[in-house]
């Protein structure tokens, strides 16, 4: 088995099938220089030298964030291939079919469904599914089996199995199923809350203080994660023979035109949650072998020996910036009060779109989610009301209107507000520009939040399922950006 990490999530899986064929299937697809509507980037930028890659079996698409499925480098990939890929798609992205029948050419798209085994070129394709017993971002994010008659490789994309032992026991059912050769868990890291949180540090002090906590924390998370086998007694898919669990890392960064320097406000590195996992699970007593990847690194699988091979061929290097800690730079975000688009704008027509937002869409969302209840908020304020400040116009020249609601409505209305009361404050524009699909849930990285607040309407817009109609137009739109060779900006 050859895989080849493309940094962030993405991988090139090379695996033979029961012909001896080598099989190979792309596992998302971000690769252009794109994501959260041109605000964040890659580090580092690529391109595919065609010349190298000439062909692809097939594109795993898991879910429906921009650095998974980007639309930018799948017209690419349609565009210089002669002999077009597959693409699977996760059932909970079916109703995006005709985007991808529409915008790529002679595409043969295949779903994916829960828990289903398909047979594909003699190898065996399984996608799973996480349950949650709550509303999230990632609701629609499937995991994926790929597996031939000795091999079997498991990539949780986006996710991590935590405590939800329904998925713990399929997992460990799967692994077990049989006596593989190697047994390859891909592990996909994110440690982006807690770098903002360095950048969004007062001081140096504060920083290293952040940074410190992180450690811990994610020392004590770990031992968690291996505790809850015992605790719980539950099977735990450590005892699976021949496993290796390698790590790899989803790394968005600010674009370097802002400061490269900032770069290096990072908190732990990939090898040292992996050492730190290693010595947990040896505690532990079990002998899974544990390694992590190295960004644009070839790497070869045999008999659950990992070997680094080479560069990976196919990609060309625009540029990168190596990532090194130093937690003393003179660098602390700073974010301007105003709209990210600061632009005068129609506003009888923002204020339809905003009232019929929140009572339609976010209201009963709000009024159901048991996590953040809309009722306990109410409750613990002074005012026993919840409010959510718009501002209509510019930095320089706007009005404030409150949208309230309490337990004497049957729906947000308009109140006049004296003292400036307000559970969570959004500028319109804002709003306006996440509803046509201009933002996104991650462009909230260049809004000026409270930490101490809880913006529910902004986390209910990206949440799957709920906005699909939304989802639908955000990449009808990039898909036309792509083909026209334009970006968002």
């Amino acid at each position: 088995m050859r895989i080849d990490y493309l940094w962030h999530s993405e991988f090139m899986i090379h695996i033979k099938n029961k012909s001896g064929e080598i099989i190979k299937i792309m596992s998302d697809s971000w690769l252009s220089d794109f994501v959260a509507w041109d605000m964040m980037a890659r580090n580092p930028r690529i391109k595919i030298d065609y010349t190298k890659l000439q062909n692809l079996d097939a594109i795993f698409l898991s879910h429906s964030h921009l650095d998974h499925i980007d639309p930018y480098t799948l017209v690419d990939l349609f565009e210089n291939l002669e002999k077009k890929p597959d693409i699977f798609l996760a059932e909970t992205l079916a109703f995006l079919e005709p985007l991808f029948v529409k915008n790529l050419k002679n595409v043969n798209i295949i779903i994916l469904e829960n828990k289903e085994t398909i047979d594909y070129k003699w190898l065996k394709i399984t996608g799973l599914i996480y349950k949650n017993s709550f509303i999230t971002n990632e609701d629609d994010v499937m995991t994926l089996f790929i597996e031939n008659e000795n091999e079997l490789i498991y990539s949780d994309v986006d996710t991590e199995p935590g405590s939800n032992f329904e998925v713990i026991e399929y997992m460990y059912d799967f692994f077990n199923k049989k006596n593989y050769s190697q047994v390859i868990y891909l592990a996909t890291r994110n440690e982006l809350e807690w770098n903002l949180k360095l950048f969004d540090a007062k001081n140096a002090k504060e920083r290293q203080k952040i940074d410190s906590e992180y450690r811990a924390f994610r020392k004590d998370e770990i031992i968690r994660e291996y505790e809850k086998f015992e605790v719980e007694w539950i099977n735990s898919f450590y005892e699976t023979k021949n496993l290796s669990k390698i790590f790899i890392w989803q790394w968005i960064v600010f674009p370097k035109e802002i400061n490269s320097e900032v770069f290096c406000l990072n908190t732990m590195k990939l090898e040292q949650v992996k050492d730190i996992e290693e010595k947990t699970a040896k505690k532990f007593g079990y002998k899974t072998n544990f390694s992590y990847f190295k960004w644009w690194q070839s790497y070869i699988i045999e008999n659950n020996i990992i070997k680094n091979i080479w560069s990976i061929d196919y990609l060309s290097e625009i540029d990168f910036i190596d990532v090194k800690q130093d937690l003393s730079l003179d660098f602390f975000r700073k974010l301007n009060f105003s709209p990210l688009n600061n632009e005068k704008r129609n506003i009888k027509k923002q204020k339809e779109i905003i009232i019929d937002l929140i009572n339609n869409r976010f209201f009963p969302y709000a009024l159901a989610n048991l996590e953040i209840p809309l009722k306990d908020a109410i409750l613990e304020s002074k005012e026993k009301k919840y409010s959510i400040k718009v501002r209509y116009g510019t930095k320089d020249d706007f009005e404030n209107i409150y949208y309230v609601f309490d337990f004497g409505k049957l729906r947000f209305e308009i109140e006049n507000i004296k003292d400036d009361y307000f559970n969570e404050d959004y500028w319109a524009n804002d709003l306006e520009d996440f509803y046509n699909w201009s933002q996104e849930l991650y462009s909230n990285f260049l809004h000026k939040l409270d930490e101490k607040k809880s913006y529910r309407l902004w986390t209910f817009l990206g949440s799957n399922f709920l906005n699909n109609d939304l989802l639908y137009k955000k990449f009808d739109l990039h898909f036309w950006l792509a083909k026209n060779k334009e970006s968002i900006n």
